[in-house]
């Protein structure tokens, strides 16, 4: 099944924040702002491992 998921940290947390720009969305998760992408929950599951091993590298 696939779902609308931030391209940062993989969250289905997404929402469309202008109807008349269908490229503008926010991601409640991590702040993110702009075009999302559809996929499945392995993709999101991908993301996100790799969102949060960014993180920590940012936090040494």
């Amino acid at each position: 099944m696939m779902h609308k998921i931030c391209p940062r940290c993989g969250s289905r947390n997404v929402k469309w924040i202008i109807p008349q720009n269908w490229s503008q969305w926010v991601c409640y998760d991590c702040d993110y702002t702009g075009p999302i992408i559809e996929g499945n929950q392995e993709l999101a599951d991908e993301i996100h491992e790799n969102y949060v091993e960014s993180k920590k590298e940012e936090s040494e």
